[in-house]
C-alpha cells in the first residue's frame, strides 16, 4: 500500500516525503520506494507535521479556537494538514546492494517494507539474533543473523543503559555461537547470571556439556572446577596495565621475581622479612617501596587468612594450573565462564586478565612457531561485562593491558573481544573503533550515544533519536558484515530455552 510520495530531499543527506494522514508512519518503520528500475531502501529518521497554509493562518485559527471557543472546520484539512517524514537511504539494489549515487524522483510512490522485499536476508546464515523491527512493530518472518565466523576476531560492543537487555542480547548471542564448533568463548562473568541455576535461565539450559564453569562457589555447582590461581604462576606482567603501580614497586616487582623466581610472591607476603629481601636485592630497592608493594599485593589478591583467599592462594600447587586447564578447554572449543561475583574489583580484573593474558600469549606463539596448528584452533572470544574498568581512559592511564592489546592485535591472532558497557564514551575512540560490531540498545545519555555513533563502521548518525526511545529488547545492530544497520527485536532468551526443551521433548518422544 502506498504511504506516501517523494517531494524533495538529496543524496547525501535525507528524503522527504509526504505522507497520507492515515499512514501510521513512525520513526524507526523501513520503507521501500520503486524508481528508474532501482529499489531504494529508506528507512524514517524523523516526522513533523506541515501545512499548506501560511503559519499566521494558522496561528489566527488556533488563537480563535482557543480565544473565543470558535470551532473552525475546514473542507480540506485532509489536504492542507499533513504530515512529512525524513527519510535516510539505506541501500539502493539493482542486481547487488550499493550506496545511494542517486535519488528517487518527485512523486515516487513510497510504502512500508514487506518481507518479499527481504528474500536475501532468509538465504544468510550465521548467529540467531532477533526478528527484523519496523518501527515499533517487526516481520516475524524475517530473521536478523550475524555471521558468526567474520565477526568474532573484529570485536564486538554491546552499549546500552541499564535495564535495556544487555545480558539478554549476550546470551542470545552465545547461544547461537555454541551451535559453531570452530568457536571458543571465555566469559568474565561478575554478577553471576550467564551460567544459570534453578531460579532463572542460563546457558547451561542449552548445552551443559559444552560448558566449563570455573567458580569460587565450586562446593555448591554440580560439575564446576574451582577457580582458583596459585601464586607461584603468578608473574609480574600480570598485575601491570591492571593494579595501580608506581614504577618503582614495578621495578621491585621484576627484582623480587628476578629472585625468588616462582616463589617471588609467596616471599614478599609471608616467607621473607623485608630487611631480608631488602638485603638479598642488594638494597636496590627502598624499604618504603617493598612495604607499599606487599600491601598492594595483599590487597589485591583478598588473603583471607594470609595465604588463602577466594581466588589465590600461596600454596603450592599439585596438578595442573587453572591457565593449562582453560588453555586446553579453548582448544577444544569450549564455551568458558568465569564466575567473578564473590571477588572485588582489583582480584576480578587480576584473574580475569592473567587467564585471557595466557590465551593470547598461546594463540600467538602458536602462530610463530607452528601456522598448521594455529589454522586448527578455533576462533575465541573474550566476553566482558563493565568494559571501561579495562578499557577505559582511566584504566588505560596506569599503563597498556592484555585487554588493549587484543583490541588492536586480536584479529591477527583469531582472538576477538565482546566488550559490554553502559558508558562507551569512557573508552578512547581509538578503542571504540576497533569494534567493528555495534549493538546499540536503548541509550539515553547524549555522550554515550555520540560516542558510538562517531565510532561506527556504518552511517548511524541520523539514528539518534531512535536510538534515545529504543524500549528494552530493541537494538540497531551495525557491522560491515551486514548490508545496512539493522533495526532488531532481541529473542527473549527464556523463551528460546523454552522452546528448545519443548523440541527436545519431542525428539525423545519421536514426536512431530
Amino acid at each position: 500500500m502506498v504511504i506516501g510520495h517523494v517531494i524533495g530531499g538529496r543524496v547525501g543527506e535525507h528524503l522527504i516525503i509526504r505522507l497520507k494522514n492515515d499512514s501510521n508512519a513512525n520513526v524507526g518503520d523501513l520503507l521501500v520506494c520503486e524508481d528508474k528500475g532501482l529499489i531504494f531502501y529508506l528507512k524514517i529518521i524523523d516526522k513533523m507535521i506541515s501545512s499548506s497554509i501560511p503559519s499566521q493562518f494558522i496561528e489566527e485559527i488556533s488563537g480563535q479556537e482557543l480565544e473565543l471557543d470558535k470551532q473552525i472546520e475546514l473542507f480540506d484539512d485532509s489536504e492542507r494538514f499533513y504530515p512529512l517524514a525524513y527519510a535516510k537511504i539505506l541501500r539502493v539494489k539493482s542486481e547487488n546492494f550499493s550506496f545511494a549515487r542517486t535519488i528517487p524522483s518527485f512523486f515516487s510512490r513510497v510504502r512500508k517494507i514487506k518481507s518479499s522485499d527481504l528474500e536475501f536476508m532468509k538465504a544468510s546464515e550465521g548467529v540467531d539474533i532477533g526478528h527484523l523491527r519496523v518501527g515499533a512493530d517487526c516481520l516475524k518472518d524475517i530473521i536478523v543473523k550475524l555471521p558468526a565466523k567474520n565477526l568474532v576476531s573484529h570485536h564486538v560492543l554491546i552499549s546500552a543503559a541499564t535495564g535495556k537487555g544487555k545480558s539478554n542480547f549476550t546470551k542470545v548471542f552465545v547461544r547461537g555461537l555454541m551451535k559453531n564448533d570452530f568457536i571458543s568463548c571465555i566469559i568474565i562473568d561478575p554478577h553471576c547470571e550467564y551460567y544459570g541455576s534453578k531460579g532463572f535461565k542460563g546457558l547451561s539450559s542449552i548445552d551443559s556439556e559444552r560448558i566449563e564453569y570455573f567458580t569460587s562457589d565450586w562446593k555448591n555447582h554440580f560439575n564446576s572446577i574451582d577457580l582458583r590461581i596459585h601464586s607461584q604462576d603468578l608473574v609480574p606482567t600480570d598485575f601491570f596495565g591492571i593494579t595501580e603501580l608506581s614504577d618503582a614497586q614495578k621495578e621491585a616487582m621484576d627484582a623480587l621475581y628476578k629472585n625468588y623466581n616462582n616463589s617471588w610472591i609467596r616471599a614478599l607476603l609471608v616467607d621473607e622479612p623485608i630487611n631480608v629481601i631488602w638485603d638479598k636485592l642488594s638494597k636496590n630497592v627502598s624499604i618504603a617501596t617493598l612495604y607499599a608493594l606487599k600491601r598492594r599485593i595483599n590487597y589485591t589478591l583478598e588473603l583471607e587468612d594470609g595465604e588463602r583467599g577466594l581466588a589465590f592462594d600461596l600454596s603450592e600447587r599439585r596438578g595442573a594450573s587453572i591457565f593449562q586447564s582453560i588453555q586446553e578447554a579453548v582448544c577444544r572449543g569450549k564455551i568458558i565462564i568465569l564466575d567473578t561475583s564473590m571477588l572485588g574489583s582489583e582480584a576480578e580484573k587480576l584473574v580475569s586478565s592473567s587467564i585471557v593474558r595466557r590465551v593470547f600469549g598461546f594463540y600467538r606463539k602458536s602462530k610463530q612457531i607452528n601456522p598448521e596448528s594455529f589454522n586448527g584452533l578455533p576462533e575465541v572470544m573474550i566476553i566482558f561485562e563493565e568494559a571501561p574498568r579495562v578499557l577505559g581512559i582511566e584504566a588505560l592511564s596506569h599503563g597498556s593491558n592484555v585487554f588493549e592489546k587484543i583490541s588492536r592485535e586480536g584479529r591477527k591472532f583469531k582472538v576477538g573481544l565482546c566488550a559490554i558497557t553502559q558508558m562507551p564514551s569512557l573508552i578512547p575512540k581509538e578503542i571504540l573503533s576497533q569494534m567493528n560490531t555495534k549493538v546499540i540498545l536503548g541509550m539515553p545519555s547524549i555522550s554515550d550515544r555520540n560516542a558510538v555513533i562517531e565510532s561506527s563502521s556504518q552511517n548511524i548518525g541520523d539514528e539518534g533519536p531512535e536510538i534515545q526511545i529504543l524500549d528494552k529488547g530493541e537494538a540497531i545492530i551495525t557491522s560491515p558484515f551486514i548490508d545496512f544497520p539493522m533495526p532488531v527485536k532481541i529473542f527473549n532468551f527464556d523463551e528460546l530455552c523454552a522452546n528448545d526443551s519443548q523440541k527436545n521433548k519431542k525428539i525423545q518422544g519421536f514426536g512431530i
